[in-house]
């Protein structure tokens, strides 16, 4: 009894011993959370925190107001410099000074038209409501009407283009009118100003005006004035503004003054008064500090109108708190007024004016602005008491909860385990303990059943997780438990595979009696490999089973457990392993010791048949030239066609082979069971296909072989030597490129050659090496681009598995397409390789590449011309297209012929395609800049060989026409050759002119009436001397219907000329060339006309055919040896062309060749040819000779007072005008002007002249005469008020000509 009493008291004080020290502790912690708010000044720094929070509003306020201020409105003053490019333009045109036009209306109203369109750039680029520009007066500043325009914006967020959102305020109806702007209702036409200092609304004009008086140097940046806000009518007016204004200077002038205006209702914006708080109670204010006060300009909110209606503007007074003022003598409902200012940056430190401090304030009530924080204050401490007081509250219940652990523990133990593990301590020792010892028992039965269903789950997740398949076998019911297998997993009867668990029917036959052994074995492990085929597979794959048996307790044999793997995979690795060690990787036939292996085995069974030995010659020095990869190209394709003929030939005739590679450029060939004919017709025919597919023009390398039949005795080495024997008794270019061992003389067969052969270690070039790493290292080395592009392409179409691989260029300058290069699969031939197109067909191919690195074309557009012309495809084709450029100008394609569609949908194909055409097209650019520039050097070479050969005969005829005691006659002929040297020099000089007009698109042709018959007539005496120096024979074949044709007689001639000329060039003596001239076909109004050139020269190559067009470029090994630029048939085919038509040829190498073309002509009109003029008399005639150049004047002089001029001479247009200018009038008849000059050039002279004050200046004929002479020179001096042009050199009859026609005409 005392026991129980005893401890019913000490349970009884654990009330208290909990209660106390938990409300003391709660009471304690109040005090000091309340004591450290006191302390820590709280209430303060909440106060300050608000202010500071207003300074940040009010400072991002002014930040974005003096942004705008600054930077959009105040940039207006970098318009003076265009204001003043629009005056002094101007000023030019109306040839008047800047004080005239400021004094006269009429100029001043032109100008503000000319500067109006400037300031209506300045209205829509600087988001301003208004514009205006104010003409000033060059008196001083007085009261009056100032002329000038103002523009005003409703808008100024949009810019219509019909301006339909501006107003004119003021200026002139006429700028209302051309603008179509309309007037405002207070328009007037200029501005009023009243004397300076009388208004104050004046100062935007009056300001900046002195400004730019008084500092005419100063910046235009420092010289900017804000003005107050003001109304631009003098009364009532309810568009209240600011401005910003500068002065306009000219030369130290002030002329007008340019500003913007900003309406202060567009201000209100920058003024959120609701932002300082939700109450209104606030405000912004921009105002003018004078003096420690403020005055207001503008702003918003109840605050700012308190402010603004203080009399003498309003001052601040510091406070505590920083960046925080109060207003003084202001408050609101008993309240004070807190003030944030912050100054705006808008004058800089040069600027003359006053009033420059400009503010941003910030308004807000005390009780706005700290209520907040003082609230908040308060509820801090509140929320203080609260919590300790339930606190106390709360330790109280949870004491008392603590005095019922007994009940709880009783009732969790009759729940069971739920109720145990919902049970809190009671922290009592005894209950504790208690509670402990059931709790224990209950969590050891739960472990154990926690470790029986971890053991399951391990087990489950093994077997899913696993790839093998798990077997048990019952060997006593003979039933098959398989698991983890994707479909059959379950149990399987098999008591009719014959004691085993496996059909044999499913095990590959090659593994089955060596699978069914392992499988019935008796021992109590195995492990076999073999090819299995489940019901469902459709094939075999490679599996490893693992077995072992498991023995009941009896000791009996009971269950065979195991797996089944699949090692497909590994096996596959393992294949290719083997391959690699015995396949050479390039050629992929038999590497040397594998294939030495082979060829054993296979005579092992039939010793009797050929064995040949090929060699490819050449080639260590084509990988020299070309490079390693070039070379293993080359024995790529020649292995995969030596693998191809000899599994053809085993198909055929069932006959086994062997090829293997015995060194580098060396392979054998084993024909099992072949006769000596049969391998000879083999190797002929594999010979045959190898030279077709490397012709030794293109690849340098050639394929001999050797054959030696092979009889049981012999070793397999021996019939290798004896064929490297027979092959090494080829010699090249003998006609042969095989032998028989048995046709070697037998003094040969005393010592047969060594074998030399060796293991090739080479990865080769396989589908698993990127084509562009192949093209990158075949075109990284080596000049033989043909044979390397030939090799890329092959590459390409067995890579791709295409039916074909091609390259065509473009030649934009005949509008064509030829093929470059071509592959087929079946060796199909090329289809044609040159096609034409138009125009528009271009324009839409260009469309459909767009963009495109890769285009894939169908079989349906390969129907198109379009396609045909420039991808130089068949219809019904398809493939894939990779488009080329140089410097962004399409030249080729590269075409991927019945390539799958399917390759363009792999990202990482399509990448390698485009990175692969990348690769080709450069290389073909570099190809073509190649051939260019060899083709520039060779015509300079030329050209200098062709201009010191006419040069060195010029200068030595003269040198021997100067030496004493020469007779006339020597003298003569002398004269003779220098004239006809020059005649060729000129001659050359011609042909670079034509081209260059050609090239620069200048050239235009000149159609007159002529007679076909006399131009032939006339060609054939030009050309006739060549003709008779190499006694060739000259024939003409004309067949025409009409005689008079209207085109440009002197282009035709000169194509002719030039085909003649290059016809007797190249026939040697006493050969024959035929000029053909048949009229096919005619019209009422034309006719087609064929014209044909046939020598019987030394001929032109097909391949370079297209050569003899390009400019610069002639047929031939060595141009050296040739006569000429290189240009005469580039300028005949472009004239041609023009024509509209092309020069074609039909050539062959020593049998001569066919130039021809067919024009369309225009008929034209019998053209009377007038009696011979008498000689041409100038006699009495006054003309003066401006020539820089002294013994061009002594020419000219001397020519013109042959036929009866006066001649004086000048040496440059200096001298010419101030000749002209001090001779009386009527003084010369005619001036002869030379153009390029020193001092002053003749087109200089000439405008000179023609601005003299006299009469006789405007008329005088002048004649340029320069060494210029394109068709712009020609429009240059006529611009310049020349009558006419003669080109340098001079014809003689022509300079008389046209002298003759110019004084007649005056």
């Amino acid at each position: 009894m005392m026991r129980d009493q005893g401890r019913a008291r000490k349970k009884a004080t654990i009330f208290r011993i909990f209660l106390i020290p938990l409300i003391a502790i709660m009471l304690v912690q109040g005090a000091i959370t309340v004591g450290a708010l006191v302390v820590r000044r709280t209430a303060k720094t909440l106060e300050e925190y608000s202010g500071s929070m207003m300074s940040r509003l009010v400072e991002n306020r002014k930040v974005i107001l003096e942004n705008d201020m600054n930077q959009r409105w105040a940039s207006v003053y970098e318009r003076e410099d265009r204001m003043n490019a629009v005056l002094n333009q101007y000023l030019t045109g109306q040839l008047a000074g800047l004080e005239e036009v400021l004094q006269s209306r009429e100029l001043r109203n032109g100008l503000l038209e000319a500067l109006f369109p400037e300031c209506l750039d300045v209205l829509q680029n600087n988001a301003t409501t208004g514009t205006f520009l104010i003409l000033t007066r060059a008196e001083e500043l007085e009261e009056g009407e100032f002329d000038g325009f103002f523009i005003r914006d409703s808008d100024p967020d949009t810019n219509p283009a019909n301006l339909s959102d501006l107003l004119l305020e003021r200026g002139s109806k006429h700028l209302s009118r051309a603008w179509d702007i309309p007037l405002d209702t207070n328009w007037t036409t200029r501005f009023h100003m009243d004397a300076p200092g009388e208004n104050d609304a004046d100062r935007y004009f009056y300001e900046p005006w002195r400004a730019g008086a008084d500092y005419p140097e100063a910046d235009t940046s420092d010289l900017g004035y804000w003005s107050v806000p003001f109304t631009l009518e003098k009364t009532a007016d309810p568009h209240e503004m600011i401005t910003y204004s500068v002065p306009l200077r000219y030369r130290g002038l002030t002329y007008g003054v340019l500003g913007v205006e900003i309406s202060c209702q567009s201000l209100y914006d920058y003024f959120p008064a609701a932002e300082l708080n939700d109450s209104q109670q606030s405000g912004y204010v921009l105002a003018l500090k004078r003096n420690n006060s403020y005055f207001p300009l503008v702003g918003k909110g109840i605050l700012y109108n308190l402010v603004r209606d203080m009399e003498g503007g309003f001052a601040l007074r510091e406070t505590d708190y920083n960046g925080l003022s109060q207003v003084r003598e202001a408050g609101l409902n008993g309240q004070g007024i807190y003030a944030v200012a912050c100054p705006l940056k808008l004058y800089g430190n040069h600027a003359p004016y006053e009033d420059t401090e400009w503010v941003l304030l910030g308004l807000d009530t005390e009780e706005d602005l700290f209520g907040m924080s003082r609230q908040l204050y308060v509820w801090m401490i509140l929320s203080v008491l609260i919590g300790l007081a339930f606190g106390v509250a709360g330790i109280y219940l949870v004491v008392r909860h603590l005095t019922r652990p007994v009940q709880r523990l009783m009732k969790s133990i009759m729940e069971g385990r739920t109720g145990l593990q919902s049970y809190k301590p009671s922290n009592i020792l005894e209950i504790d303990a208690l509670y402990d010892v059931v709790n224990d028992l209950t969590q050891r039965q739960k472990e154990a059943e926690n470790i029986l269903l971890e053991e399951k789950e391990r087990y489950k997740m093994a077997l899913e997780s696993a790839t093998d398949i798990f077997f048990s076998y019952d060997l006593r019911t003979e039933m098959l438990d398989l698991v983890n297998h994707p479909t059959m997993s379950g149990k399987f009867r098999c008591s009719s595979f014959g004691g085993g668990f496996i059909d044999p029917e499913y095990i590959y036959e090659e593994d089955r009696s060596k699978a069914v052994k392992a499988l019935h074995s008796d021992a109590d492990r195995f492990y076999v490999e073999f090819r299995l085929k489940w019901p469902e597979d459709a094939s075999f794959h490679w599996v490893a089973v693992t077995g072992q048996v498991v023995y009941d307790t009896d000791g009996q044999r009971w269950r065979l457990v195991g797996s089944i793997r699949n090692i497909q995979e590994q096996k596959e690795r393992e294949a290719e392993q083997l391959r690699k060690n015995t396949v050479d990787g390039v050629t992929g036939l038999l590497a040397y010791s594998a294939g030495m292996e082979a060829l054993a085995a296979c005579r092992e069974a039939r010793p009797e048949g050929v064995m040949a030995d090929l060699y490819l010659d050449q080639l260590n020095q084509t990988n020299e030239k070309n490079g390693i990869v070039f070379g293993d190209m080359i024995l790529e394709e020649l292995g995969g066609l030596i693998r191809e003929r000899c599994q053809a030939l085993t198909e055929a005739e069932d006959c086994r082979t062997v090829a293997l590679r015995l060194n580098r450029d060396e392979f054998v060939l084993w024909l099992e069971g072949r006769t000596a004919e049969q391998a000879a017709r083999f190797i002929q025919g594999l010979l045959d296909a190898a030279c077709v597919c490397f012709q030794e023009e293109t690849f340098s390398v050639s394929l001999r072989a050797g054959l030696a039949c092979a009889e049981g005795g012999q070793s397999a080495e021996q019939s290798v030597r004896m064929a490297k024997l027979a092959r090494g008794q080829v010699r090249p270019g003998s006609g042969k490129a095989y032998l028989l061992y048995d046709d070697v003389p037998q003094e040969l067969r005393t010592a047969l050659p060594l074998l030399q052969a060796h293991e090739i270690n080479t990865l080769g070039y396989g589908d698993e090496v990127s084509l562009v790493s192949v093209a990158l290292n075949l075109f990284g080395k080596g000049a033989d681009f043909p044979a390397q592009m030939m090799l890329m392409i092959r590459k390409i179409g067995r890579f791709y598995h295409a039916e074909g691989v091609q390259v065509s260029l473009l030649r934009p300058d005949f509008n064509s397409n030829y093929l470059s290069c071509h592959w087929s699969r079946d060796g199909a031939a090329a289809p044609q390789s040159v096609t034409k197109y138009t125009e528009e067909e271009k324009r839409a191919f260009f469309a459909w590449l767009g963009e495109e690195e890769v285009r894939y074309f169908s079989r349906r557009e390969s129907c198109q011309g379009m396609f045909q012309h420039f991808l130089c495809v068949e219809p019904n084709q398809q493939g894939i297209v990779l488009p080329m450029y140089d410097s962004g100008s399409y030249i080729g394609n590269l075409c991927i012929l019945d390539a799958p569609s399917t390759i363009l949908d792999d990202e990482g194909a399509y990448q390698d395609l485009a990175e692969l055409g990348r690769v080709i097209q450069s290389q073909l650019n570099q190809q073509q800049h190649d051939i260019a520039s060899r083709a520039k050097s060779e015509f300079l070479s030329r050209m200098s060989h062709e201009i010191r050969t006419p040069m060195n005969g010029i200068i030595g005829m003269t040198a021997i026409a100067l030496q004493k005691d020469q007779g006339q006659e020597r003298i003569m002929d002398c004269l003779q050759k220098i004239q006809s040297s020059s005649n060729y020099l000129l001659g050359l000089i011609n042909d670079i002119l034509d081209m260059s007009k050609i090239e620069s698109g200048k050239m235009k042709l000149e159609p007159v009436d002529f007679d076909m018959t006399e131009m032939l007539d006339t060609i054939e005496e030009l050309i006739m001397p060549q003709i008779s120096a190499k006694k060739i024979r000259f024939d003409r074949s004309v067949s025409l219907t009409h005689r008079w044709y209207f085109a440009d007689r002197m282009r035709i001639s000169q194509v002719l000329i030039n085909l003649l000329g290059n016809a007797v060039k190249f026939t040697p003596c006493e050969g024959r060339i035929v000029l053909t001239v048949r009229e096919l076909e005619a019209a009422e109004e034309d006719a087609q006309v064929y014209f044909a050139v046939t020598d019987t020269g030394v001929g032109i190559a097909k391949e370079e055919q297209d050569r003899v067009f390009r400019a610069f470029e002639q047929a031939g090994t060595n141009p050296s040896k040739q006569q000429g630029t290189g240009l005469g048939l580039s300028i005949s085919s472009r004239l041609i062309q023009m024509m509209g038509s092309n020069i074609c040829l039909d050539s062959a190498l020593g049998e001569g060749s066919t130039f021809s073309f067919t024009i369309p002509l225009a008929l034209g009109s019998q053209v009377e040819t007038g009696e011979e003029q008498e000689e041409l008399s100038f006699e009495g005639r006054h003309i003066l000779v401006v020539e820089d150049n002294e013994l061009n004047a002594e020419i000219a002089q001397c020519l013109l007072e042959e036929r009866g001029f006066e001649v004086e001479c000048v040496y440059d247009g200096a001298q010419a005008v101030e000749r002209i200018r001090s001779a009386p009038p009527g003084a010369y008849d005619v001036v002869l002007m030379d153009i390029m000059m020193p001092v002053m050039d003749g087109l200089e002279a000439t405008r000179a002249i023609r601005a003299m004050e006299r009469e006789d200046c405007r008329t005088l004929p002048i004649i340029a005469m320069s060494a210029n002479a394109f068709d712009d020179d020609l429009k240059k001096s006529v611009a310049c008020g020349m009558n006419g042009h003669l080109s340098k050199p001079v014809e003689v009859d022509k300079l008389y000509q046209v002298l003759n026609e110019v004084l007649n005409r005056h």
